[in-house]
Parts: C-alpha cells; structure tokens; sequence
C-alpha cells in the first residue's frame, strides 16, 4: 500500500484528489494540509512513501518545505503538482530532490502514473516541464562531451526508462547504467537525477 500525503492549498483541488485516491486499491491518503507550515511534521509523524507537494503554499512554500524535508533526511518521495511552469521554480525544485514535477493542468491519468513511477523510484519529470529546463552548456559542446554509448543511455533516460530497462535493452549490468548516469550528471552539470532527466527529454525533443 502506498501512503500518500497531500499538501495544496486549494479545498476543491483536495478533495478532488482525496476522491481519486480513494478509489484506488494500492494507495491511501494518510494525512493533508492546506498550510505549508504544517508539511514537514506531517511527513515526520506518517512516513509516507509519496508527497504530493503544490509549491504555492501559504506559511511556508514548497521549496522551502523540500528544503526543510532534505535537512530532516526522509526518504519521502517527492512529486511536485504546481501550476508554477517557469524555469526557476523547475530547476529549484528539482535541485532540491524533487523525485518529479507536473503541471496542475494535467489529468488524473498522467497524475497517477506519475505517482506510481515516483513511488517506485523513478524520477518522472513531464515533457512541458522539461522545456523550461535549461540547458547547461550549448548543444554543440554536449556532443562533443559525449561518448555513443553516453548518447544511448541519455536518449533512453529521455523516454522514461529505468536503470533496469536501460540494462535490459542495452544488455549490459544496472550497476554499469549507474556509473553511466553518474558520469553523465557530472559532464552535463546535472546536480541529480531529476535535472538529468529533465535534460535529456529536452534534448530529445
């Protein structure tokens, strides 16, 4: 079972959302909030697996819950849901350990699968968000960074494959897709997971 917490300020879009999870039979809300202030002892007392953060909290906003939630150290998985689709607040928030980020325009379908994705370890990021992304180096100077099998796995990350699918595909060890991403953060200038992602959909797009 899937415990999740919701933290969104607006009661149409929580009940709405309360609604959806009570009708699926592997998740269940175990605590809300409207208040950004609130957050934080929440996923301390339930330990969910997921929160799902809107960034426009009022008492504390969602960045500085997600900074807040870093120095506690919980293994809270996050999934950003905001109608914020600037550049800035993307790149925070995934700086900020964000696990994913989609826009509050988006359906229950696309949320869902998001939720699931991010719960199990994966890093979700939607396309249009991944435009605001901006690239840390010009495209040119990327590729001349990069090896083909470097390309491969980048390409692979840009359509939403796993570590074990890569392998799988690839067919080579997780382990070795691994230091692959690793290397990859580190030539690209991605600080995670999620801004790799994020790069490597905008690049593939």
């Amino acid at each position: 079972m899937l415990d999740i917490v919701i933290a969104e300020d607006h009661s149409l879009v929580r009940d709405s959302l309360r609604l959806l999870l009570s009708v699926q039979a592997d998740m269940r809300l175990v605590a809300e909030t409207g208040d950004g202030r609130e957050v934080v002892a929440l996923v301390q007392e339930h330990q969910p697996a997921l929160l799902l953060l809107d960034l426009g909290l009022p008492g504390l906003d969602g960045l500085a819950v997600m900074q807040a939630l870093a120095e506690c150290g919980t293994k809270t998985r996050v999934l950003v849901v905001s109608a914020r689709l600037d550049a800035s607040s993307v790149r925070s928030s995934l700086a900020l350990g964000a696990a994913g980020y989609l826009p509050k325009t988006e359906n229950a379908k696309a949320l869902l699968d998001a939720m699931r994705r991010v719960s199990a370890g994966e890093t979700y990021v939607h396309p249009s968000v991944a435009e605001l992304f901006e690239p840390p180096m010009p495209a040119q100077d990327v590729d001349d960074l990069l090896t083909p099998r470097d390309r491969d796995i980048l390409a692979r990350v840009g359509v939403g494959l796993s570590s074990k699918e890569i392998a799988r595909e690839l067919g080579i060890s997780d382990l070795t897709v691994r230091k692959h991403r690793e290397n990859l953060c580190r030539k690209l200038g991605a600080r995670n997971a999620p801004e790799l992602v994020a790069f490597a959909i905008r690049r593939g797009r």
